[in-house]
């Protein structure tokens, strides 16, 4: 008998923490796409960053907004800077690093930071040329093709976008 009873405890809690990790999860995906819809409300079709795609990499570059750099920082992004002015964490093991993850004043800041960053860097011009094509051609915009102009976020490359698009079809399906 007690180990049933046991047995039912442990279900009940591993249940409460599901639903808790659930909840945090809703609450950062809540977070992310609220700053997203006032950074991008006035924007053209053209520059807009779909929502599938910054949740889909803000949840892969901060696990959720659970990482040291989204904790402290505020950096959802993993958005580097080689400025010494600008504030910044150093990867843990590495604090002579020649660069850091940028610390953000609000989370909103990071998720505009992005979608500068997509819209205006010179290493997402095959980005922007996608989102072009894809307006052009279907009046929309795919989010997972259009992952396929983020090769250079990552050191990881293609497998980044694999992740991305894997995360983007995981969003869709939990209907997120």
């Amino acid at each position: 008998m007690p180990a049933v009873l046991i047995l039912i405890f442990l279900l009940l809690a591993s249940s409460i923490h599901a639903e808790n990790g659930n909840s945090e999860n809703q609450n950062f995906v809540n977070l992310i796409t609220s700053c997203s819809n006032k950074i991008q409300k006035d924007f053209k079709k053209e520059d807009i960053v779909p929502i599938e795609l910054v949740l889909a990499q803000s949840i892969l570059e901060s696990n959720w907004g659970k990482s040291r750099f989204a904790r402290k920082g505020n950096n959802y992004f993993g958005i580097r800077t080689w400025d010494p002015k600008r504030k910044q964490l150093k990867p843990l093991g590495n604090p002579d690093a020649d660069f850091g993850l940028v610390v953000y004043r609000q989370p909103c800041d990071s998720v505009a930071d992005y979608i500068d960053n997509l819209n205006a860097s010179d290493q997402y011009a095959t980005f922007r040329k996608i989102r072009q094509l894809e307006i052009a051609l279907w009046g929309e915009i795919n989010p997972a093709r259009l992952a396929n102009g983020l090769e250079q976020y990552s050191e990881q490359g293609v497998g980044y976008i694999k992740k991305i698009k894997r995360k983007i079809a995981l969003l869709k399906k939990k209907n997120i």
